[in-house]
């Protein structure tokens, strides 16, 4: 029954491009889907996005909206899979720090896995925010203005980050939690 998922009718939107993490998305959208959530692809590339796994591409998936168009109003939740190809198309438009900026304001509750972190830093969102990722962009994540944080996930007010390469299932496991305490407080619909 639908009443036990923590999740039920809540929209989702991931934000990728070409080259994000298979693994991350995926995993993802088992245990969102699980919980009864509405999960919506958004992209730079239009009709069908290509995943990265491993140490070449990926499967396809289709692009529910374009990252141009795209609203965080539109979506209660953010997930950002990791992928550095896909990462650094994201940066190259003022589309992404809209995107994620919309949600940062509305302090609605975002999900970043591992790299992906780097769009949090892109987008100006980092400033005063606990945070935890891959070792190699701790760096620029304190030159971001982030407090760095050595545990593999940390949540800090809405946004989640986590080492998902080595810590995936304790990463999901907090991302359910994280956006199932959103969707206890958000208002139902008559």
């Amino acid at each position: 029954m639908t009443m036990n998922k923590k999740l039920a009718g809540i929209k989702i939107a991931v934000l990728v491009s070409n080259g994000f993490c298979e693994n991350d998305l995926t995993e993802s959208q088992r245990i969102l889907l699980g919980e009864g959530a509405n999960f919506k692809i958004i992209s730079l590339d239009h009709g069908l996005v290509n995943s990265w796994h491993g140490h070449g591409w990926g499967h396809h998936f289709a692009v529910d909206n374009p990252l141009s168009s795209a609203l965080a109003a539109d979506y209660s939740m953010l997930v950002i899979p990791g992928g550095r190809r896909s990462i650094d198309k994201l940066k190259l438009t003022a589309h992404t720090r809209r995107f994620i900026g919309g949600f940062m304001a509305a302090h609605k509750p975002v999900a970043v896995c591992g790299r992906a972190l780097q769009l949090i830093n892109f987008a100006d969102q980092t400033k005063g925010r606990r945070v935890t990722g891959p070792e190699d962009i701790k760096e620029e994540t304190v030159r971001a203005g982030g407090e760095w944080a050595e545990e593999p996930v940390v949540i800090h007010k809405n946004v989640l980050t986590g080492q998902t390469e080595h810590h995936r299932e304790e990463f999901l496991a907090a991302m359910i939690e994280h956006f199932a305490v959103y969707a206890a407080a958000m208002p139902k619909a008559a």
